[in-house]
């Protein structure tokens, strides 16, 4: 597949997981890509995966809470490649006040460190990618279609194919829950800036989009349901999908490739939601399939229980 042959694109948190398998499935359509994230060692490793596959890509060690990533990644795609393309900023948040127990729970100081990576870092990389994008114009081997083709139009064409930014907000952003205040304002935050940011730089041919996943199962959830060893407490999870099954971080990173690919052109400041049904089924009629599913299985466990019924132990 070929369909972003040429272009350049940035991944943040792109050492595994949902950010992993986006750096992979980009690659796969011909996209040089620069994974962005701490984890040298497994950074390395999801590069050698790309080569290995056929693909092009390389590491790129930074914070992306400080500006000095944005600025670094965005310069060595436009120093080693000449343009930049697609942004796709997934870099997940760890710590304490990304979770605790309500605003009560949270210290200020860990309030601020998850909204860093939450907000902050979804802005920073934002800032200085989108002049990148207007300066490296329409992606490679772009035809326009002729202007007035489908109606009858005066002056210029509308700048088209400059750009594409996805960022990774989750279905916390649309749905909340009881724990984690953080985590769920900072994800909202996400879908409100993505919003602005497509009406502020779609004149300039740059759409602009969101993801929310639903329960995906990356390495380290995959880790941490093999450690619970419990197939009921699973089952549980797949049951409130109307898909009956969790995600797959390729579920993820195959809606960002189209949202990245031309096919998505003409959209942009929506909110696509990847979660297998979960955010819009009626919540009276899940409660009563799960009642009857917990009453047949009164051991099962989830990775959840350790952290207790409002998450504080997290």
């Amino acid at each position: 597949m070929s369909r972003l042959a040429g272009r350049v694109a940035i991944v943040t948190g792109g050492a595994q997981g949902i950010g992993g398998a986006t750096a992979r499935r980009l690659a796969l359509d011909g996209a040089h890509t620069i994974i962005v994230d701490l984890n040298e060692e497994l950074g390395i490793q999801n590069v050698a995966r790309i080569e290995s596959d056929g693909g092009s890509a390389q590491l790129y060690l930074g914070d992306v809470t400080k500006e000095e990533t944005a600025t670094g990644m965005v310069a060595e795609a436009m120093s080693r490649h000449g343009r930049l393309d697609i942004l796709v900023q997934n870099a997940f948040p760890v710590g304490e006040g990304t979770f605790g127990g309500g605003v009560t729970g949270i210290d200020l100081e860990d309030w601020r460190a998850a909204m860093s990576v939450l907000l902050d870092a979804v802005f920073l990389g934002a800032k200085h990618a989108v002049p990148a994008m207007q300066e490296s114009g329409p992606a490679p081997g772009f035809d326009a279609v002729p202007y007035g083709e489908y109606g009858l139009h005066e002056g210029a064409p509308p700048p088209m194919e400059v750009g594409r930014i996805v960022n990774m907000s989750s279905v916390h952003g649309l749905l909340q829950a009881s724990g984690v205040p953080a985590y769920d304002a900072g994800k909202a935050a996400v879908i409100g800036l993505t919003r602005q940011m497509a009406v502020e730089y779609g004149p300039t041919g740059i759409t602009v989009n969101a993801i929310a996943p639903g329960h995906i199962i990356t390495e380290k959830l995959q880790k941490l349901w093999e450690e619970m060893s419990n197939p009921a407490g699973y089952r549980l999870f797949e049951l409130q999908y109307p898909v009956r099954r969790t995600g797959r971080p390729e579920d993820v990173a195959n809606g960002v490739a189209f949202l990245c690919s031309s096919e998505a052109s003409f959209i942009t400041g929506v909110t696509l939601p990847i979660d297998g049904g979960h955010s819009v089924q009626l919540q009276e009629n899940l409660v009563v399939e799960m009642k009857d599913f917990i009453q047949e299985n009164a051991g099962l466990k989830t990775h959840f229980d350790e952290w207790g019924t409002d998450l504080r132990r997290r």
